[in-house]
């Protein structure tokens, strides 16, 4: 294991929340389908008014995790809170506060949009139509066709407009852009920016598009097989991954390669020719060092960051 992943799943490295209480509190989960473990002791804290990126392949526990914390499904151990409110003995107090979309939304899809505000309106103790109104203007939905003429994009737009209409303190969304063309889904995501963040609320949201965590998370979170694998701000995991580049003079013997494979931090390493890159982690600085005091003489040598889409690629794919 390596040093950021050890330090990750030991804690050290966990987002805090600015105001000491986070939005989400789950601490050593575990959710089995019958003999079949898809949460194997999940601890996650998610800071008060962060836009949270849940990412992971599918099948890695994500939806699970999601329906445990709305109370749809019961954890086999552990505990979680949400907002404050136990997942499992206040699930009625917790729902209250808390607005939902899923990748498949549900609608009587006899209804019109004012109809369905009417019946959500009734619903729920605390309702924002302008808020609403605002978020159907922005998608420009048809108000007077039946929901069953929508498309499924459409479907996911309405059910984040009336997800918003109750002013939840958590957004809580499940993979609510895959259904989405590229166009919409830019709209989508700038309407969450917009109107919910910057309203100091919390987003909770699971995605396998690492570009769509990029573009509005402050924090991420990584399941691989249900297990939590990365858990930090975004900004830190950028930071994580460098790329040293340089070249020797004269083509260097193997055993020099296989003796750079062996350096503090190095952990994976290309050549070709006389150019080499190294994938680094940890004190690159240290690392830069020990490489210009060797007995070879190098050039052209540069340090760059490795993009945030190769990072969490590793963790996607277990590697890490």
């Amino acid at each position: 294991m390596n040093d950021y992943a050890s330090r990750t799943r030991n804690g050290d490295a966990r987002p805090q929340s600015p105001t000491g209480q986070a939005a989400i509190e789950i601490e050593n989960l575990t959710v089995s389908y019958g003999r079949h473990q898809i949460l194997k002791g999940l601890s996650l804290e998610v800071p008060t008014g962060s836009i949270f990126g849940f990412l992971g392949v599918n099948g890695s526990g994500k939806t699970a995790a999601i329906k445990t914390l709305l109370g749809f499904q019961r954890p086999t151990s552990g505990r979680a809170r949400v907002l404050g409110y136990d997942v499992v003995n206040q699930q009625s107090e917790m729902r209250m506060h808390v607005g939902y979309v899923s990748e498949t939304n549900s609608f009587y899809d006899f209804l019109t949009i004012p109809q369905l505000c009417a019946l959500s309106r009734d619903l729920h103790q605390r309702w924002d139509q302008e808020a609403v109104d605002r978020s159907l203007k922005l998608f420009e939905l048809p108000l007077n066709r039946h929901v069953k003429h929508f498309s499924k994009g459409m479907k996911s737009q309405l059910a984040l407009c009336l997800a918003l209409g109750h002013d939840p303190d958590l957004l809580i969304l499940d993979e609510p852009t895959t259904v989405l063309d590229p166009v919409a889904r830019q709209v989508f995501l700038k309407m969450l920016i917009k109107q919910v963040a910057m309203a100091g609320k919390t987003v909770f949201f699971s995605s396998h598009i690492i570009s769509e965590v990029e573009a509005i998370a402050d924090h991420v979170a990584v399941l691989h097989a249900g297990r939590l694998v990365i858990h930090d701000e975004l900004d830190h995991v950028r930071d994580w991954q460098k790329q040293v580049r340089f070249t020797y003079i004269e083509e260097p013997l193997a055993e020099e390669i296989e003796r750079l494979g062996r350096l503090p931090g190095v952990r994976r390493i290309e050549q070709e020719g006389r150019a080499v890159r190294l994938r680094a982690e940890g004190n690159v600085d240290a690392l830069v060092e020990t490489l210009q005091a060797r007995p070879y003489e190098l050039r052209n040598l540069e340090v760059t960051t490795v993009s945030l889409e190769d990072v969490l690629l590793e963790f996607l794919r277990g590697e890490v």
